[in-house]
Formats: C-alpha cells, structure tokens, sequence
C-alpha cells in the first residue's frame, strides 16, 4: 500500500445558534471553517485527520499540508512513526513548534485512522490498548448571557445526562460578576454535578496578574470546583504554579500546547494539578500520548480539550481511551454539523461517561458531498476578541 495523496479539504458549516456569546463575537458570519486532512492510498483505502488550527487559519493550515504531500507521496502509510519522522525533519527549521505542528499532528492523525481503517481495530488498540471501558464527560459551555438562560442551559445538561459542565468566566467586567455567574450555575446544577470555570486568559488581551488569579480563586473556592482553566497567560509557568501553591482549587492548562518542549515547561514548573492536551492542537496521537505518560510519572491526571468537529473528537477520545490517566472528556454542545456527521456511529453516553468506541480506525467516515453541502467561505475565520478580560 502506497500514498497517493494527501489533501486539506476545507468546509464552512453553521455554527451556534444566533444570539451565542462564542459566535457573535468571534464568528460574525455565523459559519466557522474546518480544516480535515485526508490521506489516500493506492488500494483506495483513506484516514481523516483534524486540526484546530484549521478554526483559525484555514488557509494557512492548507498551504502546510500541500508542503508536507511531497515527503509522504509513494511512502507506506502504515509506518505511521517514520511519517511523523518525515514530516518532522523537512519542517526542522521552520515550525518545531506552533502551526506546523498542528498540521503534522492533523496527518498523522489520518494515518492513524487509515492503519485502523486497514487492520480493522479501533486506534487505541495501536496505541496500546484500551485502559477504560467509559470515561466520564463534561458538558462545556456557559458562555456568558442571561442569568435566565444561563440557568436552563445548566439544567439542561443536567437533564441530558451530564455529571460535569464547565462554563467560561473571562469577558467579564469584575470580580464580583464572576462570582455571581459561579452562583448561579452552582445553584441550577446542585451539589453533586461537579463544576469547573476556564478563565482563558489565552485568549485576553490584557490576562490577569498572579494576585489578581489567586484573589479572584480564593472568592469562588467555596462552590466546590472541579479545576480553574488557564488563570494566567498560557506561557506563564511559574504564575502558574504561583498561583497553584496559593488556591485550593486544581489548576489547570495544556490545551494550547503544540510540542512536548512546552509539556514539558509546564510539568517543570508543577504548574498544573490537571494537564489538558488536544491532539488536533498538539502535534498528533503519538504526542499526546507521551505528554499522557509524562503526566503519568507525576501521578498528574489529563483531561482532554476537544473543541474540534467529529475527526478531531474522535482522535482525541481513541488516545483518551489509551492513556490510564485521563479522567474526563470535554463534551462541546453547542451546535454544528460537523461534529455527528463525520462519525461512523454516534458517541454513547451513559451515567454520564463516553462508552468505549469499536468502530475501526478513528470511527469516523467521509460523507458524499461534504463539501458541496458546506463550502468554504473565505473570511469565515475564528477571530479572537482583543478586548479586555
């Protein structure tokens, strides 16, 4: 079996619902952009592969994979490692870490698929084997609105299933709006669904100092948190262990994280009580699961970002399934197409935990007229509000 091709196809499909905090102001057209990578072979057998920078740079993403087609065309596609070894010394010099090697991970991640795909396993069964017959899943979301909607959003979850949400505490304008969402949504879930807030503050424009994380931590601690997200800028990370030594509530951070040299700088510092990797984001399966295992030897559990259509889901969730330490999965709820439509069968949830998938490969298809149904639209790009957090 030989590689044929390796394409970036992107679509543009309705995102949200109209009014959605995420999509008025970082998808003004109402459409987000995804970037699949699909490899093909000469026996007509294919893998897809998903990057997260495809929301933000599409067409970027795109020129990178036409690059990297001409050091995969004619190899063995089920040599996933030297393919990743390929991909990895033609880039040398210009991208160890960041796009590039999102689009690297994005690749091999259809390799993966496609080895599945050939051998007829699920990929967790290349990458080790399964540990976990379920994992549990959160609903994220909780993007700021009304109280009102706010709270029937929470019960909804609750009603859906869920045992765990988490909801966004950036764009807000004081300590004392943060409380109160933390609140409210404490008061519609109960006390027993756990509850976790994402500062972001890699996405602010100005993030919060150490003192202010640790001072705005201590006045929520007392709703019982699962963890707080990104509370200092996503490279700061000694804040971050600052401010780890000085709350009771766990810290947590990865999801930006593009090479195992900034896994690394994290797990130097003790930065992090809960370690969030993507593997649409961060360089591929194979990455993810050393980043696993390196959390694994400081008994530092994972909890996987997922944030991408149904490709990069599922190449999570199959690495997820793999790695002894993760303990729960992000679950987006908030609507688009690209995220059922690409899986072969639709996730089970029960108890509130994802159920181990059997579906070869990653568990994902390719759908006829993927792309006539969503077209790309030029300047459909995620842009990141540069407003004060």
């Amino acid at each position: 079996m030989k590689i044929i091709a390796v394409k970036c196809v992107l679509v543009s499909a309705p995102y949200a619902n109209k009014g959605d905090a995420e999509r008025e102001i970082c998808l003004k057209t109402g459409y987000r952009p995804t970037a699949f990578l699909k490899v093909e072979t000469d026996e007509g057998i294919y893998g897809l592969g998903e990057t997260y920078a495809g929301t933000y740079a599409p067409e970027a993403v795109r020129g990178i994979a036409e690059q990297m087609e001409h050091d995969l065309i004619g190899q063995n596609p089920m040599s996933v490692l030297e393919m990743s070894d390929r991909m990895r010394v033609a880039n040398y010099y210009l991208g160890r870490m960041g796009l590039t090697q999102c689009v690297i991970g994005g690749i091999e991640m259809a390799l993966w698929d496609l080895k599945g795909k050939a051998l007829g396993v699920p990929v967790y069964e290349l990458l080790g084997g399964k540990v976990h017959n379920e994992i549990r899943a959160y609903a994220s979301g909780g993007n700021n609105k009304p109280i009102d909607e706010l709270k029937q959003e929470m019960r909804d979850y609750v009603t859906q299933g869920f045992r765990a949400v988490k909801i966004r505490i950036n764009l807000l304008p004081d300590i004392d709006a943060i409380e109160e969402k933390v609140a409210v949504c404490r008061e519609a879930l109960g006390p027993d669904i756990g509850l976790a807030v994402d500062a972001a503050q890699g996405l602010a424009k100005y993030p919060w100092s150490v003192k202010q994380a640790i001072e705005i931590a201590k006045r929520i601690e007392k709703y019982n948190l699962l963890w707080m997200e990104e509370p200092a800028e996503v490279t700061n990370y000694e804040g971050f262990a600052e401010i780890r030594r000085h709350v009771n509530i766990p810290v947590a951070g990865g999801e930006t994280v593009t090479s195992l040299v900034e896994a690394e700088s994290y797990l130097k510092a003790n930065s992090l009580d809960l370690f969030q990797p993507d593997a649409a984001v961060i360089g591929g399966l194979s990455v993810f699961r050393q980043v696993a295992q390196m959390c694994e030897r400081k008994s530092i559990p994972i909890a996987v970002h997922a944030w991408c259509g149904g490709v990069g889901i599922m190449g999570n969730f199959q690495a997820a399934f793999a790695s002894r330490n993760c303990t729960i999965l992000e679950l987006s709820n908030v609507p688009n197409p690209l995220r059922v439509e690409m899986m072969v069968e639709p996730l089970k949830m029960v108890n509130g935990c994802i159920q181990v998938p059997s579906t070869p490969g990653l568990g994902v298809h390719w759908p006829e007229g993927l792309e006539e149904k969503y077209p790309y639209m030029p300047g459909s790009v995620y842009r990141v509000p540069l407003t004060v957090s």
